[in-house]
């Protein structure tokens, strides 16, 4: 009889411990789920002007039916400190991102780039493995090296890993997925042909036509065209594989991050506006600002050059909507920042990299109780704690933002706790895919 009972105590035991490991927390289908995709340099100032065309008849939809609204972003603009604020709720000055580098040389004498480790603060995946919720993420900035997390994370280094991957470096493409055994499923949505990837996103192909304009400058000199077919090949895994995990996992949290966006307009106004228009632009700036006709029209005609990319993009966004699965899912679109017309030496630039205030990024939320209509006054730094409460789980008091509670026709009581940040699992620098990156930065005009 004793025996029997011990028996059974350790059965009880065993289940109970297994119940409450990470590794069993599953997803009940009655409880909200989020879904963030966020956009690099995405703004209204290209996409109004691409809706009244009818080139963009999602957008306009989104507009027309659920809340949308500029996003205010931090000064300065730069994608590892947006992105690090919008997935922690917090300032740089608490996440500890301020650059894309950090700002002390390494024991090699070089600035080293930040990476996940550098992260001072708890990120909202972190929040939701702490409540037992499942996230997945696909090539958020700064996810490398990938922790351990309940869920899935194929980090931004992925990509370029994925490309540049073969026998030998297979162990490298899998420091860039976690679990780690996930890389060699994902790897197959590569597409590594060039062509097949521009006739699948129906992208321009960008440097043939800067080679047709007969500038007298071989595009193959200019970094930002002699990387472009890596990242068009880039964009197209980054969406295969986040439409494939978005229709077969299961997940509270999804956030997926798109580039090209951002991308194509750093080349756009540079090598695609003619030079006697550009000579219109700085004649006209004026007390630090174009004229507000001659600023639109500027602005329709980088619209017109970045079109397909935004088409293309719709096409994705489209695809995540329309899954009924998640029909009922809280859906937050947004950009880190856009881009906006400014006078340095003499000259009209666009960028969002220079500008005193940086331009807005925009937002786009859909879900059961939000409101339609134009969302007024938010902040990067209100994604997370927004999240938080659409997942009824505990706020982080120490955020500096707010859940846009105005946006919603619900209210539920807010309980508060303070997320810290799991310590880094122990890893070794792959230095070949930080140099990578940074060559991508310096492509970009990011790093000098």
């Amino acid at each position: 009889m004793e025996v029997k009972k011990n028996i059974l105590l350790f059965l009880i035991l065993a289940f109970a411990f297994t119940a409450c490991s990470p590794k069993a927390a599953t997803v009940k289908k009655d409880r909200p789920v989020v879904v963030i995709l966020g956009i690099d340099g995405a703004c209204w100032n290209l996409i109004d002007p691409l809706v009244a065309k009818g080139r963009l008849p999602l957008f306009k939809e989104l507009k027309e039916k659920y809340a949308w609204g500029y996003l205010r972003t931090s000064t300065p603009a730069k994608s590892p400190i947006i992105w690090t604020s919008i997935a922690t709720g917090k300032t740089q000055a608490k996440h500890g991102i301020d650059d894309f580098r950090s700002k002390k040389k390494d024991a090699r004498g070089k600035f080293s780039m930040f990476t996940s480790r550098d992260i001072r603060e708890a990120l909202l995946w972190d929040m939701l493995d702490v409540n037992r919720r499942r996230s997945v993420l696909v090539n958020w900035y700064l996810s490398y090296p990938p922790q351990p997390l309940n869920g899935v994370n194929v980090s931004d280094y992925f990509r370029s890993s994925a490309i540049s991957s073969n026998d030998k470096k297979k162990n490298m493409l899998s420091q860039t997925v976690f679990p780690p055994e996930r890389s060699a499923e994902l790897v197959k949505f590569l597409v590594p042909d060039y062509r097949q990837a521009l006739k699948s996103t129906n992208l321009p192909d960008f440097p043939e036509l800067y080679k047709q304009m007969n500038t007298g400058i071989g595009y193959l000199d200019l970094p930002i065209f002699k990387n472009y077919p890596e990242w068009v090949v880039q964009e197209k895994l980054v969406d295969d594989v986040a439409d494939h995990l978005f229709r077969s996992e299961d997940f509270d949290l999804f956030a997926a991050y798109f580039k090209m966006s951002d991308v194509v307009q750093h080349f756009a106004f540079m090598s695609f506006i003619d030079d006697a228009y550009k000579k219109i632009l700085d004649r006209s700036f004026v007390n630090g600002k174009l004229p507000d006709d001659l600023e639109t029209q500027a602005y329709a005609k980088i619209a017109d050059i970045v079109c397909p990319v935004y088409q293309n993009l719709e096409r994705s966004i489209g695809r995540f909507l329309n899954n009924k699965k998640y029909r009922d899912a809280y859906f937050i679109i947004l950009s880190d920042h856009g881009f906006s017309f400014f006078f340095r030496n003499n000259t009209v630039r666009y960028n969002h990299v220079g500008p005193e205030i940086a331009p807005d990024g925009i937002i786009i939320m859909r879900g059961p109780g939000i409101k339609p209509g134009k969302i007024k006054l938010a902040r990067i730094y209100d994604i997370a704690p927004t999240v938080l409460y659409l997942l009824d789980l505990p706020l982080d008091r120490r955020m500096d933002g707010e859940p846009l509670l105005r946006l919603l026709t619900f209210r539920h009581d807010s309980h508060y706790t303070v997320y810290k940040k799991k310590k880094p699992q122990p890893f070794k620098k792959n230095l070949e895919l930080d140099e990578k990156n940074l060559q991508e930065l310096k492509a970009l005009g990011y790093i000098n």
